[in-house]
């Protein structure tokens, strides 16, 4: 009898561990939650460390633009059978007020749904309704907006080809702590052959830094911006902006007068008596790419990171997908001539007053 009774208590047990591995389940969910981003945790209680769901599911609904979802592996359980999960994702920013609800759903490793706990207003901290700011930021201490108009030569350029329009200047007066020299809005317009043109010109954020010992530029694809980086002591040429735009059917006819390049220049800080020197060109290529990284502009005349030439600001230096150097690539019009005119003459200069 006493034997009998041994064997039942230890199908009692396994019976009640067995239970408990089923039972495990998310119990509660904190969100904080701002007009640019959330991070969640999930937390759940009665898991076995040999019996580990696959993952939990969650959702946040009230953003502009629909429900957000995404899930969170569970990789671990404490000694007490406890878990907590944790993700973050980036959105927005929004404007106007927000308010969220949402839910976190257990699956086991075989995708099988256990349960879901819906989100309260207290899930959310420091609250599920968000009054996210729609001002605009505040306009920058200096600001300018300038054209500096020239032409183009006789030269035609067939359709197919590539006109790389690319700005530099000098600056004056900039502090020793170092500035930031936005471009923005910029445009060339012009108009040929009776066909009227107005392009759109990449924005440009130049920032110069005492850390910088030489001159490098990136583009950012995300926000369609010329990043450069200049030594405090700044170059004779450092590279704004530039611009590769695709020759449209039919071609271009030479001789356009006038040019327009036009933009807006603005200081991050303030800088008495910041201003700078401006000059732009336009040269012709055969070839060319608006894969912007992959051209490698000099960023500076004298100051370039990478390239020790004689080469302007704003001369692709890189190569192309068969390795053949973008420079092979120029020809006659627009503002060059070809040969080893690789930026196209320069216009006149025009002085920009930014900071009074």
């Amino acid at each position: 009898m006493r034997k009998w009774l041994v064997f039942l208590g230890l199908a009692c047990l396994l019976t009640a561990l067995a239970g408990a591995a089923s039972a495990h389940e998310i119990t509660a969910a904190t969100v904080s939650a701002t007009c640019t981003g959330f991070s969640i945790t999930v937390t759940g209680a009665s898991f076995l460390s040999t019996d580990l769901p696959g993952y939990v599911s969650y959702e946040i609904t009230g953003y502009p633009g629909g429900t957000i979802s995404g899930s969170i592996p569970i990789n671990s359980v404490d000694s007490f059978g406890n878990i907590s999960v944790t993700a973050s994702q980036s959105v927005g920013p929004f404007t106007g007020t927000v308010s969220l609800s949402g839910s976190a759903t257990l699956f086991d490793d075989n995708n099988t749904q256990q349960n879901t706990i819906i989100f309260s207003a207290s899930t959310f901290s420091p609250s599920n309704s968000l009054s996210c700011g729609s001002s605009p930021p505040p306009p920058p201490p200096c600001v300018g907006t300038a054209t500096n108009s020239s032409n183009f030569n006789g030269t035609s350029v067939p359709a197919g080809s590539y006109i790389w329009f690319n700005a530099n200047f000098k600056a004056n007066h900039v502090p020793s702590t170092g500035v930031t020299i936005d471009f923005t809005n910029g445009n060339i317009s012009f108009t040929s052959g009776g066909t009227s043109y107005s392009l759109a010109v990449p924005n440009a954020k130049i920032t110069f830094s005492p850390s910088a010992s030489c001159t490098s530029t990136t583009f950012d694809t995300v926000t369609n911006t010329w990043m450069t980086t200049v030594p405090v002591s700044g170059d004779d040429e450092i590279f704004l902006t530039g611009l590769a735009w695709p020759v449209p059917s039919g071609g271009l006819r030479g001789g356009a007068n006038p040019v327009n390049f036009t933009g807006t220049y603005s200081s991050e800080t303030s800088a008495p008596g910041l201003s700078i020197e401006m000059k732009w060109g336009a040269a012709a290529y055969s070839n060319f790419t608006t894969d912007y990284n992959a051209l490698q502009i000099k960023a500076g005349h004298q100051t370039a990171c990478g390239p020790s030439n004689g080469d302007h600001a704003g001369t692709p230096e890189g190569v192309d997908n068969t390795n053949t150097p973008w420079k092979k690539y120029v020809v006659g019009g627009a503002r060059g001539g070809g040969g080893s005119n690789f930026t196209g003459s320069w216009s006149g200069t025009l002085n920009i007053n930014i900071c009074p």
